[in-house]
């Protein structure tokens, strides 16, 4: 069983997989396959460097803080970016898929229904989460007005994520509201079983 979960920037997906995977599945996230390349991944940090220059490299790879401040607010370079890095980040996850072992996988893919990949995951995620609470995350983080609206321009609206999902997922901050709905989702699919085959955690 191979889940993605999607859902705007800040909306706290990558909480909700990484509940999954304390629960027993085995998660893939997007961000931690972007750091991994940004860091070790030779064609990667080659291309992003043949694009915005040695500025942004760092003493290991690329330097993310430096990278970050060319590309948010600059949504030319923000969509050159992501074409460099999505094929890329595509690919590991296809290949952790390949060879996992584990009855319930899930993978984290801020635009699964942008890149068309939904068809590709056996149920689809939307994390969904006020917009105000959404947009206070997103400064906690220190992302400004001008750089969050350059990453919404790249994405379909929490709404839209939302209507084209098998299962919506609501955040309202709750963490242990969050958790029941990734134990609901597990115990809906698996009927009971841990993702291994054996009872849920806690059983």
């Amino acid at each position: 069983m191979t889940i993605a979960v999607t859902g705007p920037y800040t909306s706290g997906k990558s909480t909700f997989v990484r509940m999954l995977g304390e629960l027993g599945a085995e998660t893939v996230s997007a961000d931690e396959i972007v750091h991994d390349l940004l860091e070790s991944g030779g064609e990667a940090i080659r291309r992003v460097t043949d694009r915005f220059g040695e500025c942004v490299r760092g003493e290991r790879g690329i330097d993310r803080k430096s990278l970050g401040r060319v590309v948010f607010g600059d949504a030319e370079a923000l969509r050159d970016l992501e074409n460099i890095l999505h094929p890329l980040v595509r690919r590991e996850t296809d290949r952790r898929i390949s060879a996992s072992k584990s009855e319930v996988f899930v993978a984290e893919i801020p635009l699964l229904f942008e890149g068309e990949r939904s068809g590709a995951f056996d149920l689809t995620v939307a994390v969904t989460v006020p917009e105000e609470r959404r947009r206070a995350w997103a400064g906690e983080r220190g992302v400004d007005e001008a750089a969050l609206r350059a990453i919404e321009a790249r994405q379909l609206s929490g709404e839209e994520k939302a209507r084209r999902a098998d299962v919506v997922v609501e955040n309202d901050a709750n963490p242990d509201k969050l958790k029941e709905q990734a134990e609901a989702l597990l115990e809906r699919l698996l009927g009971g079983r841990g993702p291994g085959g054996g009872p849920r955690q806690g059983e």
